[in-house]
C-alpha cells in the first residue's frame, strides 16, 4: 500500500485512467465480475487448475485473461 491507501495494482489501473471498480477493458471476462453475477459454475471452470492469481483480490484462474492484475503462481 502507498500513502494514499492504494496497492501498486490499483495505481496501475488508475494510471491507465481506470479505478479498480470501473469497467476496464475485458472486465466482463474477469473472475471478480463473474463472481459478482453469482455465476459460480463459470467461476469454478475458470479457476480449475489455476496458474495465476490476481494481486488485487486474490482470486485464482487458469488464464491470466480472467484476472484484473494477474501474477504467475
Amino acid at each position: 500500500m502507498n500513502m494514499k491507501g492504494k496497492t501498486m495494482s490499483e495505481n496501475k489501473l488508475s494510471n491507465q485512467g481506470y479505478e479498480l471498480a470501473d469497467l476496464h477493458p475485458d472486465h466482463e471476462k474477469h473472475l471478480c465480475h463473474i463472481s459478482s453475477l453469482r455465476n459460480m459454475k463459470t467461476v469454478g471452470q475458470l479457476a480449475k487448475d489455476a496458474q495465476y492469481v490476481c494481486i488485487v483480490c486474490g482470486r485464482a484462474a487458469k488464464s491470466p485473461l480472467n484476472l484484473c492484475e494477474p501474477g504467475k503462481i
